[in-house]
């Protein structure tokens, strides 16, 4: 048997065991999203609720709050993580086609925080495209640790993806479908 058909094997199986790594952690950080998201919806809620209380004080307080909020969350993307923009899928498509590179250490911290903030304001956003993004920006990341090539990268980077869709729709097929589709 040759080295390259013994690699071959070897190192699918470390692909398949960092994809679960991947996968899991993944689905973790997008769970925690959802969980953040669920507690910024109930202080928006009790906010208002007290804002409602106060009659024009309170509206003007709520918004100014709601500003202030979306204008941080807007600072963290320009400032530390451009690549965090809009939903995120775009971004995902484009490194999975070569095309895009961005710092995940940047990403997910800024997607995670700039998003809890806007969203939690009760800005009209959703939180799969940041899950897809989060999830495939750490599954990437594990890979670099990893040291696996830019393809196994690739791959890793779809399990991500697929993990963080699968976790924001509550849809694990769907999320197997789309990782396996953008691989």
């Amino acid at each position: 048997m040759s080295p390259t058909a013994v690699s071959k094997p070897r190192n699918l199986l470390v692909l398949a065991l960092l994809s679960l790594v991947a996968g899991a952690a993944a689905g973790l950080l997008a769970a925690l999203f959802r969980l953040a998201l669920q507690h910024a919806d109930r202080f928006r809620d009790s906010a208002i609720s007290w804002g409602h209380k106060q009659r024009i004080v309170g509206f003007l307080v709520i918004v100014v709050i709601s500003a202030i909020a979306t204008a941080l969350a807007a600072w963290l993307v320009r400032r530390f993580s451009p690549q965090a923009t809009g939903s995120g899928i775009p971004h995902v498509e484009a490194q999975l086609n070569g095309k895009w590179s961005g710092n995940p250490l940047r990403i997910i911290p800024v997607k995670f925080m700039g998003g809890v903030l806007a969203m939690g304001t009760g800005l009209a956003l959703g939180r799969e495209g940041p899950s897809v993004q989060m999830g495939s920006s750490l599954a990437h990341l594990v890979g670099k640790l990893a040291h696996r090539n830019e393809d196994e990268c690739r791959a890793l980077l779809a399990a991500g993806a697929g993990a963080g869709l699968a976790t924001a729709f509550n849809a694990p097929v769907a999320g197997a479908v789309f990782g396996w589709k953008n691989w």
